[in-house]
């Protein structure tokens, strides 16, 4: 008999205090004033690889621990990372999985944001909040894990100015 398989997820309330977090930054933030917070906020850690420094969430366990950090030189304009365990082979139960954690964490989320847009792009779901700052917050459910992202007020602008 096989073990089952089990995956990891963070709780949506987990999730969304990552999100107000962020929110309630002082922005315009450099890369590595991020990664400070990060660590003295979250207990998270930055490794350096070939004289890049990269954020990792080692505290959740996940099985990929790296978190998104993406900026020009200047301002970071958004800050992505994983609320759940990346999953090898996609399943029914996998799918399950995820659909079971995404949809409380979007409920929280509408209980602090208010009504989120919600969108189903190549098989996957998101649920976005454009905050009073001009920042916006995504929570994204693919078919092998779930991701949340905090795009800066200056993330957004560009975007805008991109015509997305």
């Amino acid at each position: 008999m096989t073990e089952p398989v089990t995956w990891k997820a963070m709780s949506p309330a987990e999730v969304c205090d990552l999100m107000d977090f962020w929110a309630a930054a002082d922005w315009p933030l450099s890369e590595a004033e991020v990664q400070r917070l990060a660590v003295e906020r979250f207990g998270w850690s930055i490794e350096v690889e070939d004289g890049v420094s990269y954020l990792m969430n080692t505290v959740s366990g996940f099985t990929i621990p790296d978190v998104s950090t993406i900026g020009s030189k200047g301002p970071l304009s958004y800050i992505s990372l994983r609320a759940s365990d990346v999953i090898r082979q996609i399943t029914p139960e996998s799918t399950e999985f995820l659909g079971d954690n995404f949809a409380p964490m979007v409920r929280e989320g509408q209980q602090r944001w208010g009504k989120p847009t919600m969108r189903k792009p190549d098989g996957a779901e998101s649920a976005s909040w454009n905050l009073p700052t001009g920042a916006r917050i995504i929570l994204n459910c693919n078919p092998k894990s779930l991701s949340a992202m905090f795009q800066t007020p200056q993330g957004v602008e560009i975007d805008r100015k991109l015509g997305d």
